[in-house]
């Protein structure tokens, strides 16, 4: 999917990381992006808001995800579809 740190990260991996879900729920709470606080990391943050941003484009309503617990397992291949297909992997 996409390449971090000399390393590939699959769609999977990127949707399961703490900052991706952070970024969703940042995007679906209304906040202002703060990418500056995310460093390296911070392409996982943008990628968890453009998902949000598209699904909610798309017209779905936005469920709410923990940052601070791993992701609720049925969730998590619906989010892997939209960061496939928002980048045009799919």
């Amino acid at each position: 999917m996409t390449q971090v740190l000399n390393h590939w990260v699959t769609a999977e991996e990127m949707v399961r990381s703490r900052i991706w879900r952070e970024g969703y729920e940042s995007y679906r709470l209304g906040q202002k992006p703060v990418y500056g606080a995310y460093g390296r990391k911070a392409l996982a943050y943008e990628y968890g808001r453009l998902v949000a941003a598209h699904l909610r484009g798309q017209g779905h309503q936005l469920i709410r995800v923990q940052t601070t617990r791993p992701m609720y397992e049925p969730y998590v291949p619906v989010f892997v579809d939209a960061l496939e297909e928002v980048l045009g992997e799919k």
